[in-house]
């Protein structure tokens, strides 16, 4: 199963242009099989876009993007939303244990190999909190993703893919494949606990056939 795991839209973020008509029949033209809508700090958008795309038979699925000391965080399965700019990875943690959640590090190599402010490495601190590591990030450079890849490979962590869209030419270009078929948020975290998935490029998928 196919899903764009890092999304953004207009009804919750005020950084993307993406409506949800657009993504919607994007996301089906592209033959991606679900996606998950992570806005910054809040389910609100998330919560709209489900709402939106009830009746349609096309999956959508809550995730949120959370800033903290230690890099963006990709959170699954939380049921509650955050302060923005304002939380601790360990504040994080908590939260997401008590919801039984799990965390993916965001683009953890944006901006490697350039000398710059937003450039930045994956905290080892992270190892033992996190059930992967967004290795595919569409918005990356090549570079980044393959500086995520090694990382992965280094600590034996599974890598995840998503286009991080703002706008809809940048919908499904990373994905991640899943090996089950995937109903609800639950299962969805449960086969990113499991581990049970890999990062790809959606143009490679193609090209493979699949």
């Amino acid at each position: 199963m196919i899903i764009d795991l890092h999304i953004h839209t207009n009804l919750g973020s005020i950084c993307s242009q993406l409506g949800p008509a657009e993504l919607l029949d994007r996301a089906r033209e592209l033959g991606i099989d679900a996606i998950c809508v992570t806005e910054h700090h809040s389910h609100r958008g998330a919560h709209k876009m489900v709402e939106f795309a009830r009746g349609s038979g096309y999956p959508v699925f809550r995730g949120v993007e959370i800033y903290t000391e230690l890099g963006d965080m990709l959170v699954y399965g939380m049921k509650r939303d955050t302060r923005y700019h304002l939380t601790t990875f360990e504040e994080l943690l908590e939260m997401a244990e008590e919801d039984g959640a799990v965390i993916v590090p965001a683009h953890p190599c944006r901006g490697w190999g350039r000398q710059h402010k937003h450039a930045h490495n994956f905290p080892r601190e992270l190892l033992g909190h996190v059930v992967a590591i967004e290795t595919l990030n569409g918005a990356n450079t090549v570079r980044s993703n393959e500086k995520a890849l090694a990382l992965a490979e280094e600590y034996g962590l599974p890598g995840t893919g998503g286009s991080d869209a703002h706008a809809i030419w940048q919908v499904g270009k990373c994905v991640t494949v899943f090996e089950r078929e995937i109903a609800g948020e639950e299962e969805l975290v449960e086969e990113l606990r499991a581990g049970r998935f890999y990062a790809a490029y959606l143009e490679d998928l193609r090209a493979q056939g699949g």
